[in-house]
């Protein structure tokens, strides 16, 4: 019932069997979590892996695969993981724990592949949680792009939903710990391990907006920059595909 409340696109996908077609579908599991995960790898030897980790769009994981940025990172040499946060896609829910399900996909992988260097790149919903994520001393991201990312959920809710901002409010109260680790502007400046941070926003994004973009940044406790495109959320890709490229693969060196 709380799932479908607060994150009611979770459960409205639909499967693209052509989509997927040359990648490798793989469950993770780890207790009574299934993590759905796609993956690519390259023929001959990457230049590393990327986990992607998707926006709260009932897509799902296609929302690489449709938008064309795990197409553009394997011609750029690295290997590919997008997968389903629990609750979304090919993901059964379990709970609201999703920096834990980053955790599992990146440990094992890592586990696989112990040589290869893994970077994470979150948008919007798997931005925040890739930042939780990078907050844990055993996480095992080198680099991180974070875009699209909210200063903290309560601001999605105040623009989006205002009846689920203030149930939020109201349960924060009665459960104090509901809302924890939430507040990114406060996680980003506890980031461990990670060697440096990409900000990616857009002019036109009046839902994480440049501000937000600016308030991470500034708290950011390690070496990190942010590149605003033209567009609105999420668009950062279609609308500046050669610059958008050329950034994030530099970045990624």
């Amino acid at each position: 019932m709380a799932h479908k409340l607060l994150l009611p696109r979770g459960r409205h996908y639909r499967a693209e069997p052509d989509l997927e077609i040359g990648w490798f579908k793989y469950y993770i599991n780890s207790g009574s979590r299934e993590i759905c995960t796609l993956q690519i790898f390259q023929e001959q030897e990457s230049k590393g892996i990327i986990i992607l980790a998707h926006p709260y769009l009932s897509v799902a994981k296609k929302f690489f695969l449709i938008r064309g940025h795990a197409k553009m990172y394997y011609d750029a040499g690295y290997d590919v993981i997008i997968f389903d946060f629990n609750g979304f896609g090919e993901s059964p829910f379990v709970d609201f724990n999703y920096a834990f399900d980053l955790s599992v996909v990146a440990s094992h992988i890592k586990n696989r592949y112990p040589a290869k260097r893994i970077s994470g790149h979150g948008v919007s919903f798997g931005a925040s949680h890739t930042i939780s994520y990078s907050t844990q001393p055993d996480n095992v991201f080198d680099k991180i792009i974070i875009e699209n990312c909210l200063d903290s959920n309560l601001s999605y809710y105040r623009k989006r939903n205002l009846k689920l901002h203030w149930t939020m409010l109201l349960l924060m109260k009665i459960f104090p710990t509901v809302n924890r680790n939430h507040n990114y502007v406060e996680s980003i400046s506890k980031l461990k391990n990670i060697s440096k941070a990409l900000f990616i926003y857009n002019a036109e994004d009046d839902l994480t907006t440049i501000e937000m973009g600016e308030k991470l940044l500034n708290a950011c406790n390690i070496c990190s920059e942010i590149i605003v495109f033209k567009g609105q959320h999420l668009n950062a890709f279609q609308d500046n595909q050669f610059v958008y490229t050329n950034k994030v693969t530099t970045f990624l060196r």
